[in-house]
């Protein structure tokens, strides 16, 4: 098997793992392993042959489809943790309110 054919493969397996950290709120290993994928993607890409095209297609496509399920379970992340964001600001205002409540109750 050509070697950008065997990179391109880890970059497929990165990628599964990166949707499975993604899957469990593991982002800061996502990003590592997006990081890694790039690179090996790069590297894969550098040592293309003519003979192989047809091979890095596929496996390029794959990739792609994989990329739209990343991109999505991150969407989903990024409103999960804004929602989350927003509900405790709302809670922070709600118990600044009783704070100042209590304290014009004790004057």
């Amino acid at each position: 098997m050509c070697q950008g054919i065997a990179l391109l493969d880890e970059a497929l397996e990165l990628a599964r793992q990166e949707r499975a950290a993604l899957e469990n709120a593991n982002y800061e290993e996502a990003i590592e392993l997006a990081g890694r994928r790039g690179e090996l993607t790069g590297m894969a890409w550098s040592l293309l042959a003519r003979e192989t095209m047809d091979e890095y297609r596929s496996r390029l496509l794959e990739q792609a489809r994989l990329q739209e399920q990343l991109s999505d379970i991150a969407a989903r992340a990024r409103n999960d943790v804004r929602q989350s964001l927003n509900h405790a600001r709302r809670e922070q205002r709600r118990i600044r309110g009783y704070h100042q409540a209590v304290g014009h109750a004790l004057q």
